[in-house]
């Protein structure tokens, strides 16, 4: 009997545990209305708004769904206040206080908005945000007055909220959500969606949970977030690379052949590398982890083909340079001298020299070349890249790419010579549809990943190859090959 109690005492505890996880992750299948528009969760129910029926829908941890009837037109959005243990609902030129319990208006604050996008919740204020004209106004509850506010810049302002110590604001003309210091108003951050179309955002753990109102569906993205970058979506593929080079050395006996690896960084994660060749064995190339291969007597001179295979693990990552790295001023490291051609002081310059020499370079160069030599010239490091592009389940195409070092922050990726449209001065982005294939460890470009050296007191001659890449199928075992 006891042993029977104890093992329902069990069920009974990992069905609670399993419950209380689902609610903390927010696993909720959200089936939304004709019309919805913004998103919040209480602690255990999520809410949004329908702006045609004029009403806010609660929806429980089982999915099951409660509206209560608010009356007005115009609903944008909605925010659950946990001080308070209130709903605050935007409308046209005013934001209700709301009793989740009833569904009764408590108070009703006047606001000079007249297109409100939606509002955040922190602390004694509320953030209002104008979809009109982009500004943020911060309105203090217990003065009940409006002090501050700031203009985001951005075209399409759909809705707000607040967690993680940041303002994040949806913008449905390109599909980001934007991260900004609440204090000063600057970006710090984005992450792209599923989907223009948002109109709503709440911020669980490391998900996001936006409102597409185009396929009417609550979407979830997960995101990594550190005080350098932010990262989200993922693709996975798997590629075979085929390598075509000639060993023409008088002799071969004692010399050692070297394949640089595609890198992993915080935009890939490499694994499951496997040459086709055993004697390829892990070492120190250039100064990283790599392979090498011994030649010996049996190894053949002339045209020669290396094989291998890898999955490569992408996610689209956005750096924002923040002031805190500037404020810095640390000098470029003496171990990177290798990707620098001009020695330069960084507490001589401007805390925006560097930043503002990448942009004006990137501005006013035409292709890689001048760009890099551009930056060189400024004393900047520079890592040259050879990286891949796919486009749907076809062959990816190769593309010349660099890594640029910016002083007292780090290496950031440059995807292309000119701006993107997301980028400015202090953002760098790369798409998760990219994977390195290999890069210098000098600022001098290599014409593949494969180099050889006579014997182990010389230095790594890189070895001009033709590269062959393919795109293996989904489910391919690589570990087998």
């Amino acid at each position: 009997m006891r042993k029977l109690i104890l093992k329902l005492s069990i069920l009974v505890f990992l069905i609670i545990s399993i419950s209380i996880y689902s609610q903390e992750e927010g696993d909720v299948d959200i089936q939304l209305t004709e019309s919805p528009y913004g998103l919040s969760y209480d602690g255990t129910n999520f809410w949004f708004a329908d702006s045609k029926r004029r009403a806010i829908i609660r929806v429980d941890p089982s999915g099951r769904q409660e509206a209560f009837n608010l009356g007005i037109p115009f609903i944008a959005g909605l925010n659950f206040d946990p001080r308070e243990g209130k709903l605050f609902v935007a409308s046209k030129r005013v934001v209700l206080k709301v009793e989740p319990n009833t569904g009764g208006v408590t108070e009703r604050i006047q606001v000079p908005i007249d297109k409100i996008g939606g509002i955040a919740n922190f602390q004694n204020y509320l953030y209002i945000l104008d979809s009109d004209t982009g500004k943020v106004s911060v309105y203090d509850k217990g003065t009940q007055s409006f002090f501050g506010g700031f203009l985001t810049d951005r075209s399409e302002p759909k809705d707000i909220c607040f967690a993680r110590d940041s303002l994040w604001i949806t913008d449905s003309s390109d599909g980001n959500v934007y991260r900004y210091d609440p204090t000063s108003g600057k970006i710090t951050g984005s992450i792209r969606s599923p989907s223009k179309d948002i109109r709503g955002i709440a911020i669980l753990g490391s998900r996001i949970y936006v409102v597409d109102r185009t396929t009417r569906e609550v979407k979830k993205i997960s995101f990594v977030e550190t005080d350098r970058f932010l990262a989200s979506g993922e693709a996975t593929y798997l590629i075979n690379v085929k390598i075509k080079y000639s060993l023409d050395e008088a002799t071969l006996v004692g010399g050692v052949l070297g394949l640089l690896p595609p890198p992993t960084t915080e935009h890939q994660r490499i694994r499951n590398l496997k040459t086709k060749d055993p004697k390829f064995k892990g070492d120190m190339v250039m100064g990283v982890r790599a392979l090498s291969k011994k030649l010996g007597i049996d190894d053949p001179k002339g045209p020669q083909t290396l094989e291998y295979h890898f999955e490569a693990r992408t996610t689209n990552v956005r750096y924002y340079v923040l002031d805190d790295f500037l404020k810095k001023k640390e000098e470029i490291p003496t171990d990177l001298g290798a990707f620098t051609k001009n020695r330069v002081s960084v507490r001589e310059k401007a805390g925006n020299f560097f930043l503002d020499k990448i942009f004006d370079a990137r501005l006013f160069r035409s292709d890689w070349d001048s760009l890099k030599k551009s930056l060189l010239d400024s004393g900047l490091p520079v890592r040259p890249v050879k990286s891949l592009v796919f486009s749907g389940n076809s062959n990816p195409s190769f593309k010349d790419t660099l890594d640029i070092y910016i002083p007292s922050f780090g290496w950031v990726p440059l995807a292309s010579v000119k701006p993107e449209k997301i980028e400015s001065s202090r953002a760098y982005q790369k798409g998760e549809d990219m994977v390195d294939l290999f890069r210098s460890e000098a600022w001098a470009a290599l014409p593949s990943p494969v180099l050889f050296k006579a014997k182990d007191s010389e230095i790594w001659k890189p070895l001009p190859a033709e590269i062959e890449v393919t795109l293996l199928p989904k489910g391919t075992d690589l570990s087998s090959n």
